[in-house]
């Protein structure tokens, strides 16, 4: 497939060889003319003596050629030297390349590329209307959502991920280093606390600890326990702690239960007040706070903390490539969904239409105040690009074609010119 700048190129070099043939068509035409009037002269001349019309024709086909003639020369002279002679005042676009850059550079500058004229412009096309149109379209929509996964995909695959890394778990390291765990801590214990989460986490470990007491296979395990905690190697002892096992687990049911059934219990304002106790000090003591504090800088920096924080980029950059190469990205999708929000806002919200066209206005604005006086220079510095000859040729394939209708005129009205004073002169 041919890429745009050749094809352009092809379309440009077809365009000129079409303006040159005519061009060309109309040269000889002019040319054929100023032929014509020779030969009607040359007859005229010889029968003059026979018929006093012929003078009138002599005199038409003589002003003619003097018609052509001059017109050509002032054609000519535009684009070259006549003849290739250098006369005075000839080959004037050549010799005025620079001057007539400049000139057409500040012409543009100074009647095109300002403020207001680009606003109004803008305005009248409506962009914002036109871009909520088009993005309103599914095609559309999905079609931005499958380029910009690619650009993505693009991106990835340019990127340093070793610096990408490693930036990224300096920033994380430096935010869990500045987050307030004291602070984040007591307001999830206050939010716990309001919404009844504490009763009910004791419920529930006063329900696991009712079902293992019932369990006769830990009784065993609940005497060893205790002979442990105390350290008790007397046989004797030990004898009579397996003697009142069953009573001691009794009694222990027995008071689960009473904890579990009595909401008001002793022990439920106990534990309530420890927990409300422990947001308060998270809150207000420095000493709680400082402890906090150190823990949480020895977590961040431990090694093991480092090394997650080190592999997440990879993480992340995996999960989104396996997105990527999937046969609808879930990253395409998401874009596609807010191109299409956003084309429904820009057709059915006038205050949005318009914030976006003042928006676009504004940085056009903008743009032209900063670069207004270079559009002048970038046009000169192109038109300097090409030669004298290139210019000449430019420009008479532009407008030469009805510049030979200047010699096609001259020839006709030094004609009749020709005619009118000779017809004056017999007259008088």
């Amino acid at each position: 497939m041919q890429r745009s700048p050749d094809l352009i190129k092809q379309l440009d070099h077809s365009t000129d060889q079409l303006k040159r043939a005519r061009l060309r068509s109309m040269q000889w035409l002019a040319v054929g003319l100023l032929l014509l009037a020779a030969l009607v002269f040359a007859v005229a001349r010889s029968q003059r003596g026979g018929h006093p019309a012929w003078g009138y024709v002599e005199a038409f086909a003589e002003a003619s050629m003097v018609g052509a003639i001059a017109d050509w020369f002032a054609v000519v002279a535009l684009f070259r030297h006549p003849l290739g002679i250098p006369l005075w005042h000839t080959a004037i676009i050549p010799n005025s390349k620079a001057d007539i850059g400049r000139s057409l550079g500040a012409f543009v500058e100074n009647h095109f590329i300002t403020e207001q004229g680009i606003a109004e412009r803008i305005m009248q096309a409506d962009p914002a209307a036109r871009l909520g149109a088009w993005l309103i379209d599914d095609a559309h929509a999905r079609q931005l959502g499958m380029a910009s996964a690619g650009v993505v995909k693009q991106l990835l695959a340019m990127a340093d991920h070793d610096k990408l890394g490693e930036l990224l778990r300096q920033q994380a390291s430096g935010y869990l280093g500045q987050l307030n765990v004291s602070d984040v801590a007591a307001d999830c214990i206050d939010a716990l606390i309001a919404d009844g989460k504490p009763q009910e986490l004791l419920d529930f470990l006063l329900d696991r600890s009712a079902t293992y007491l019932d369990d006769e296979k830990h009784h065993a395990a609940i005497g060893d326990f205790v002979l442990g905690a105390f350290q008790i190697e007397n046989a004797l002892i030990k004898k009579a702690v397996r003697a009142y096992e069953p009573r001691m687990i009794a009694s222990l049911q027995k008071f689960a239960l009473a904890v579990r059934l009595d909401l008001a219990h002793p022990l439920r304002q106990r534990i309530a007040g420890w927990i409300a106790d422990s947001a308060l000090h998270l809150k207000a003591d420095p000493q709680w706070q400082a402890t906090v504090r150190h823990y949480q800088l020895q977590l961040v920096a431990s090694d093991t903390v480092q090394a997650m924080l080190g592999e997440l980029w990879q993480h992340i950059r995996t999960r989104v490539l396996a997105d990527l190469h999937a046969e609808q990205p879930v990253l395409a999708q998401a874009i596609a969904g807010v191109a299409r929000n956003t084309g429904t806002v820009l057709g059915t919200d006038g205050h949005a239409r318009a914030w976006l066209n003042n928006a676009i206005v504004a940085g056009s604005g903008a743009l032209v105040r900063r670069y207004r006086g270079e559009v002048g220079t970038f046009i000169a510095s192109r038109l300097d690009l090409w030669s004298k000859e290139e210019m000449s040729e430019r420009i008479e394939l532009a407008i030469g074609r009805d510049l030979q209708f200047i010699r096609i005129n001259g020839t006709i009205v030094g004609g009749l010119a020709g005619l009118l004073i000779y017809s004056l002169s017999q007259a008088f």
